[in-house]
């Protein structure tokens, strides 16, 4: 199929996703203030059990898990066209809570163990960083595994998450590099030109449309996951 097709299929393709997200976000238009409210309570959390040492960092990385969990249930609600309210907070916690300190565990241990490895490597530091770089990576599309694949040990996100980027990866990336990119210039460019108001302003708005692109992250999963490259480009010619 000629190179200029196969690019309308998958602009076709985000556009739905977009479309999708926009009007699902749209009948539950509060849940755009749940990223800054979760990175608020995240803030004060972590402010309060600092001075507990070891014991108070494990009591973040849980609150981190629940804060993931409560994101993560909503943005697949939304996904899934639900009309979701505050009253589901309790199963929000709930849903997806030990799923992610699964992940957080085994991420802390390969950490720990390479740190240990490298211990009087003078290049430990870039290494760390390095595999930081990694997992983002190989681990890009674990939020949307563990909504929807139900995945609820460490190991198992992380294999499904790599295995569908095996199959997907260009479908995936080309749109997620694309919102990246344009978040880092909001960052670089336009924040650090901002005063006052206009900063509150700018980050309430960088909260609410990294709702959006969580939610259309959910839609773009759902029509990659389980499809072929061939599948999708039938679904265009037939107008499916």
């Amino acid at each position: 199929m000629a190179p200029v097709k196969v690019i309308s299929v998958y602009a076709r393709l985000y556009a739905k996703c977009l479309v999708e997200a926009l009007a699902g976000v749209g009948r539950n238009l509060w849940t755009l203030a749940l990223p800054m409210g979760l990175g608020i309570a995240l803030y004060f959390v972590a402010a309060l059990v600092s001075p507990l040492g070891r014991a108070g960092g494990i009591l973040v990385a849980f609150a981190e898990s629940a804060a993931l969990s409560i994101w993560s249930y909503f943005s697949s609600e939304v996904v899934a066209h639900s009309k979701v309210g505050l009253a589901d907070f309790p199963r929000a916690i709930r849903s997806y809570f030990w799923s992610w300190v699964s992940l957080s565990f085994v991420l802390y241990i390969l950490t720990l163990l390479v740190s240990t490895a490298l211990a009087t490597n003078p290049n430990r530091d870039a290494a760390l960083t390095a595999l930081n770089l990694l997992t983002l990576v190989a681990l890009n599309a674990a939020p949307e595994v563990i909504t929807q694949k139900g995945t609820r040990t460490g190991l198992d996100t992380v294999q499904r998450s790599f295995a569908f980027l095996q199959e997907t990866w260009i479908e995936w990336f080309i749109p997620n590099l694309l919102i990246l990119g344009a978040g880092y210039l909001f960052l670089t460019r336009v924040v650090p030109g901002l005063s006052g108001g206009a900063v509150l302003l700018s980050i309430l708005g960088a909260c609410a449309v990294a709702h959006v692109v969580a939610v259309f992250r959910g839609h773009l999963f759902r029509e990659l996951d389980g499809s072929t490259h061939r599948q999708r480009m039938y679904r265009f010619r037939t107008g499916a």
